[in-house]
């Protein structure tokens, strides 16, 4: 292995981790977007590598109650902050897309709840790397259902979609997710409740 290889694989080894591009403050995240020296984020589809969904601890809320999520932004990055859900434990309905066969082919996502623009920093406006945390509270409106469902919360990357000769977009890079149990009851149940 030439020497400079060496020095850079030693350098990619012994690198303090970077910080999380996301982080799920609220409502509680499945896993931390820290864990695993952050790179359960990059597990699709929830951020959340070897947690029991269907044993996890749930939130509750009323069905189709407006809800603060609250999000931290460690890394800027053009492109959106997309909220879904799913009552599937495996995420299969909500598993991201990863091949498209242009720029101009949108990006399907299914149970949309809120897609927005992600957020921009006014040191470094739109582009990667921000000073900092930026704290990014979305107004969500739940869906109008009861029982457990899994919030997915998605930061896609614009700027990591890799377009290849042929025009086809390879989206391996572009996202990173976390989640969140709910637990939603009608209103006069959690009236009760209280």
């Amino acid at each position: 292995m030439p020497r400079l290889s060496v020095i850079a694989a030693a350098a990619f080894l012994f690198a303090a981790p970077a910080n999380a591009h996301i982080n799920l403050v609220s409502p509680a995240p499945l896993m931390d977007g820290h864990a695993f020296e952050e790179t359960a984020l990059k597990a699709a589809p929830f951020g959340a590598p070897g947690v029991e969904i269907a044993d996890a601890a749930a939130t509750t809320f009323e069905a189709g109650q407006e809800i603060d999520l609250v999000l931290d932004i460690y890394k800027i990055h053009p492109g959106e902050i997309v909220v879904s859900y799913t009552r599937d434990v495996e995420g299969e309905d909500v598993f991201p897309v990863y091949d498209l066969p242009s720029v101009k082919t949108p990006i399907p996502h299914v149970n949309t709840l809120l897609q927005v623009a992600s957020p921009c920093s006014a040191e470094v406006g739109c582009a990667t790397a921000a000073p900092g945390v930026m704290s990014h509270h979305l107004k969500v409106k739940l869906p109008d259902t009861t029982g457990d469902i899994i919030l997915v919360v998605r930061q896609v990357m614009r700027d990591k979609m890799y377009v290849a000769d042929d025009g086809r977009v390879d989206l391996s890079e572009a996202y990173y997710h976390q989640a969140s149990k709910l637990h939603l009851v009608a209103a006069r149940e959690r009236r009760q409740a209280d």
